[in-house]
């Protein structure tokens, strides 16, 4: 799961398909994943106010530490995200869409399409270029 899909669902605006994801995420039918960054930036979307219905960061911090396992990063992963970065920018320079030309993956985004690359899970997102990327590199996404 992709901090997209964290604020999505906090905000409401989940696609049906990536509502049913996360209540399968809930009940514990499946469990989510999500690696450092992407509770970094939880948390600092939180601080900027764009996290509604959570008081503390405590609050914040027992929900991704419950709803999610976290998956640990490593020389390996930190490599195959670099390698993510790279060709996932080119592609997107290249892409038909042109709304996607300008576009770039951040460093969360590259390393949560290396650790879907690596360990074969799908990705929960609405992102954009997160989406076009790890399609072209046939995972699955669903939104």
């Amino acid at each position: 799961m992709d901090t997209y899909a964290v604020l999505a669902a906090a905000t409401d605006s989940l696609t049906p398909a990536a509502a049913a994801a996360l209540m399968d995420i809930k009940s514990g039918r499946v469990r989510g994943v999500i690696h450092y960054l992407v509770a970094y930036e939880v948390f600092y979307h939180w601080r900027r106010g764009r996290l509604p219905g959570f008081a503390a960061e405590g609050e914040v911090g027992e929900y991704l530490k419950t709803a999610f396992a976290s998956l640990g990063l490593n020389h390996e992963v930190a490599g195959q995200a670099a390698r993510v970065k790279a060709e996932g920018d080119s592609m997107l320079e290249e892409a038909k869409d042109p709304s996607l030309r300008p576009r770039r993956l951040s460093s969360c985004d590259a390393t949560t399409i290396a650790l879907g690359k690596l360990f074969r899970m799908p990705i929960l997102s609405g992102d954009k270029d997160l989406i076009y990327v790890a399609r072209a590199f046939d995972l699955e996404v669903v939104w």
